[in-house]
């Protein structure tokens, strides 16, 4: 199970690292920007994983809980974490805009719309053709006169 977990914290950060990279040079950032945005998708990123674990481990123990109390309890810190966990993208909309300005910001969320729509297909359907794929033509007939 521990390496499971590392492949997919391995994983997770290469998908992160690309992320950052990608959407870094199509917004032609600086260098001091990429720090900023790079610090900021980082950061966003360490606490959407916490408060995911987080709801995870919450309905866990709720299914274990023997009292209404301490459901009502679980339940409580359940709500909190998911508003916590939806404030992000607020966050992330907030922090993107004082860096980028308007027009990059909604470029950024063009590019994260696509990325984040490619990855979806891809893990949907792996073996499914690439968008911008060519299909391969069948060899030319020749034609003798």
């Amino acid at each position: 199970m521990f390496s499971f977990s590392a492949q997919a914290l391995e994983k997770k950060n290469q998908f992160e690292e690309l992320f950052i990279w990608k959407t870094s040079e199509e917004l032609k950032l600086t260098t001091q920007e990429e720090k900023k945005f790079t610090d900021i998708i980082k950061n966003l990123n360490k606490k959407k994983s916490d408060l995911s674990l987080a709801l995870h481990e919450s309905v866990d123990k709720m299914a274990l809980v023997k009292t209404a109390k301490q459901r009502s309890d679980e339940l409580a810190k359940y709500r909190k974490n998911l508003t916590n966990y939806n404030r992000i993208a607020e966050e992330e909309f907030d922090g993107l805009r004082v860096l980028l300005g308007g027009d990059r910001l909604v470029q950024y969320l063009k590019i994260k719309q696509d990325l984040t729509g490619r990855i979806k297909s891809l893990l949907a359907n792996p073996e499914a053709p690439k968008l911008n794929e060519k299909k391969s033509l069948p060899a030319p007939k020749v034609i003798v006169e």
